[in-house]
């Protein structure tokens, strides 16, 4: 089903849009500004969910692509980068749910066409990339709200990687680009039973930790140790499930060395022995709990 005007009734995200094309060497700005507009509309016009949401309930996102190659006025390769904000309950504090880096992003991009993305098949790099990764945001958001509430987003993330399989752009497949990093296994680590104990920690550590520290910072904090101690748990018995830890901890990490700054010296140190031994490459910020 192609995109319709219909669909502006029930936007579900507000997304920033930024697109960098410094490494370009092109005179034609028109063409990276109207680049730059309708992906903006793209995504913030579409109904990603099936849910209503009040503007103020939007999920708040940004999009940052950096574009480092121009093979001719429509071939495009570069990054981009997705971002996710949730906001605290009691608080004006918005936590980030998502900051991660794609890197095996290549597509093309006609000027004077309209952004077309249809839920039954492969029409564009472009517009699938932008799908998957907007029903990731929503799958993490709902994640952190109700315990695994964002399957039914995650499964559409599945389908369009899916619809991928067979064409030649990176990313879409178990070997190609990132591999294992990539959008490929990013879903479908989501979506295995093997980790749905770690969607799990995902509620705990947000609703029964983040979402009670403006009224209870003690027990706030315990929510958040509860959900760090369950991640250990289940590290252990999966260390292999590299990819859902470096996307949680290179998240999070800042904000829960904050969360702890607080705490008594034992708590510190009982955080510090859990985030050294399952997130050594951002130990470096966890020492400041030492």
């Amino acid at each position: 089903m192609l995109a319709t005007f219909g669909q502006l009734k029930a936007q579900t995200v507000s997304c920033n849009v930024i697109l960098n094309s410094q490494k370009i060497q092109s005179t034609n700005s028109s063409l990276f500004q109207e680049m730059k507009s309708s992906i903006t509309d793209f995504v913030n016009t579409r109904t990603w969910s099936d849910l209503y949401l009040q503007p103020h309930e939007r999920i708040e996102c940004n999009i940052i692509i950096t574009l480092n190659e121009m093979a001719n006025e429509k071939d495009f390769k570069g990054t981009i980068q997705v971002q996710a904000l949730r906001p605290v309950y009691g608080s004006t504090y918005k936590s980030t749910t998502l900051n991660v880096l794609d890197n095996d992003f290549e597509f093309r991009f006609v000027a004077n066409e309209v952004l077309d993305y249809s839920e039954m098949s492969h029409l564009s790099d472009l517009t699938s990339m932008l799908a998957f990764w907007v029903h990731i945001i929503l799958g993490l958001d709902f994640d952190t709200f109700s315990e695994r509430g964002g399957t039914d987003y995650y499964t559409r993330a599945e389908r369009i990687v899916q619809r991928a399989q067979n064409e030649s752009k990176p990313g879409w497949t178990q070997n190609s680009g990132s591999a294992p990093k990539n959008r490929y296994w990013m879903v479908a680590d989501m979506l295995s039973p093997k980790y749905a104990r770690e969607r799990q920690a995902l509620y705990l550590y947000h609703r029964k930790g983040l979402d009670l520290m403006s009224t209870n910072a003690v027990e706030g904090r315990k929510g958040v140790m509860s959900a760090l101690k369950d991640m250990q748990t289940l590290y252990k018995e999966a260390p292999d499930n590299t990819m859902f830890y470096n996307v949680f901890f290179d998240t999070k990490a800042d904000e829960i060395v904050n969360i702890f700054a607080d705490a008594t010296p034992a708590e510190k140190e009982e955080a510090y022995a859990i985030l050294s031994t399952i997130n050594v490459t951002n130990d470096i910020k966890y020492q400041k709990l030492k």
